[in-house]
């Protein structure tokens, strides 16, 4: 399992995050010329929620990177343990 992000994972998580605020630009525009606010904080909450994307995208790369120390440090271990049980 690879430690860093790989370019499909980013791209995709781009990508999302781009299309939720192109919809929440649009629908802040929409709001504004037809005169609905109540589109208008669907547009802001969709925007949010592009940024929320991202925050979530670090946090997932950070759990996967702890994932592979743990797993690293337990192959360790093991080796230690099996070097001590073939010593004797």
């Amino acid at each position: 399992m690879a430690a860093g992000p790989s370019l499909a994972n980013r791209t995709l998580t781009v990508v999302a995050a781009t299309f939720l605020a192109f919809d929440g630009a649009c629908l802040v525009a929409a709001a504004v010329w037809l005169r609905r606010p109540l589109m208008g904080v669907m547009g802001v909450c969709l925007a949010a929620s592009s940024g929320l994307v991202f925050v979530y995208w670090r946090w997932h790369q950070q759990q996967i990177r702890e994932i592979t120390a743990a797993r690293q440090a337990l192959a360790e271990q093991t080796r230690a343990m099996r070097d001590v049980l073939l010593r004797d």
